[in-house]
């Protein structure tokens, strides 16, 4: 009898618990989301937020910016710091044109197009 009542406890239960969560996909956006509404077609409605058509770029984007200075372009026995290194806590030392020492002492060779900052 416990046995019984505990598996109909467990089904009823786990079956409500299955289905709780689920949502349709068109439930997932806005209303007035660009994109395929309701009937299958598409929305004419823009959202007055976004320029331009969906998929276009808001802002026209930059050309890779070849202004910065490489390894190769700084000058021997000059201090530089390396591009990812944005608080600039760990200088180095360009000694020979591919090799550079930090300030702990250790030398290692750098490529020439290693990105930096001065």
């Amino acid at each position: 009898m416990k046995t019984s009542l505990a598996s109909i406890a467990f089904l009823v239960l786990g079956v409500s618990l299955a289905s709780a969560q689920y949502k349709a996909p068109s439930q997932y956006f806005r209303k007035d989301s660009p994109g395929i509404n309701r009937n299958g077609g598409t929305n004419s409605y823009t959202h007055p937020d976004v320029p331009g058509t969906p998929g276009t770029p808001a802002a026209p984007a930059r050309p890779a910016s070849t202004d910065k200075p490489k390894f190769k372009d700084v000058s021997v026995n000059t201090q530089f710091y390396f591009a990812n290194d944005t608080n600039r806590a760990f200088p180095w030392t360009k000694l020979t044109a591919t090799t550079a020492k930090n300030a702990k002492g250790v030398t290692q060779p750098i490529k020439g197009e290693t990105a930096i900052q001065r």
